[in-house]
């Protein structure tokens, strides 16, 4: 009789024990899908672009760190970069990050 009482207390901590590996699974399985992949980053300032982003058109130009002028920050993340910084440049131009 006590053999029983420890295989059902066994098999409960059995039990929880897979129910949290389950969720540590999932949870990697989730970070790892939203992380940018290795071969999505190019050098150290850019990725691959991202045309979903939706921009206004607001004009704070910044020169990003591919060397070009766009017209906002989110145009410059749309085209997949990673940094910038406000410039008085026109948008299109070449600049210097």
């Amino acid at each position: 009789m006590k053999l029983d009482f420890f295989k059902n207390k066994y098999k409960h901590l059995l039990a929880i024990g897979l129910v949290k590996k389950l969720i540590l699974l999932l949870l990697f399985i989730l970070l790892d899908s939203c992380a940018a992949k290795d071969d999505d980053i190019i050098g150290d300032c850019f990725v691959s672009p991202n045309p979903e982003i939706i921009c206004t058109e607001e004009y704070k130009p910044v020169c990003a760190c591919n060397n070009l002028v766009y017209s906002n920050s989110c145009k410059a993340e749309k085209a997949g970069n990673r940094k910038w910084k406000l410039t008085n440049q026109d948008s299109g131009e070449e600049c210097s990050y």
